[in-house]
């Protein structure tokens, strides 16, 4: 199979089981390079399975980086809203 029909198939297994749409999958030499963010350790390891069982011939290598989302220490305070030319006209 070609490679751009392989990472093709692969970019859409990741997006049809529910995986990350912003991970990248490219083919270095011998080698499949994934790369993006994910929120959490799990997500990783499991996107890497995931392309390693279409791949088992293959190497994947997991450069993905896991970005962690916390919950702001407060919450956001908006400005009153200022009415456009003074609120005349309507």
């Amino acid at each position: 199979m070609k490679d751009e029909y392989l990472l093709a198939r692969l970019q859409r297994v990741l997006a049809e089981d529910g995986s990350e749409l912003g991970i990248d999958v490219a083919r270095r030499d011998e080698e499949f390079v994934l790369t993006g963010e994910v929120e959490s350790d799990q997500r990783r390891l499991e996107v890497e399975r995931r392309v390693a069982e279409h791949v088992p011939e293959a190497r994947v290598r997991n450069e993905i980086r896991v970005t962690r989302v916390t919950v702001p220490a407060e919450a956001e305070r908006l400005a009153p809203r200022v009415p456009v030319n003074g609120g005349e006209g309507r």
